[in-house]
């Protein structure tokens, strides 16, 4: 007799086993599903910028690749200064082989000085570490300058 209790209970755990297993599974499932839809969804938010930036050349030295009223987008870190291989190349005097970079960073742009000799301005203030941009903002960099748009 005490057998056939002790089969009985046997018989009715592994039904039992079973089904917990599935529910675990399908539970596991619909968290991981859910996770994902939330990082769709929401996944252009992070990364997009408020606004696109760009900078308007506002003056520069005489003979420069650079015209009075050009505009550079900002979509990507641009590094400025007088060696060929920056982004925006400078033929000011003043300014170093690697000057600065300004960059767009989450739903931000900043600007950096890259340890110049003369350092780079911000609004008539030089810069230090990174600092936040805004629309309006002037940078200048030797004589050239710039203005940041919007």
């Amino acid at each position: 007799m005490a057998g056939d209790i002790n089969m009985d209970f046997a018989d009715l755990l592994k039904p039992i086993l079973g089904v917990l297993v599935i529910v675990i599974i399908y539970v596991i499932i619909f968290m991981a599903l859910r996770i994902m839809y939330k990082d769709v969804k929401s996944g252009d938010k992070k990364k997009a910028l408020k606004k696109a930036y760009g900078l308007e050349v506002v003056s520069a030295v005489e003979g420069s690749n650079l015209k009075r009223g050009s505009i550079i987008p900002i979509n990507r870190v641009i590094t400025l200064g007088r060696r060929e291989d920056n982004l925006v190349v400078l033929n000011d005097p003043y300014a170093s082989g690697y000057h600065a970079k300004i960059y767009p960073k989450n739903t931000e742009y900043f600007v950096e000085d890259l340890n110049s000799t003369n350092g780079t301005l911000l609004n008539d203030e030089f810069v230090e570490g990174k600092v936040p941009l805004e629309i309006g903002d002037e940078i200048r960099i030797g004589v050239t300058r710039f203005r940041v748009i919007g």
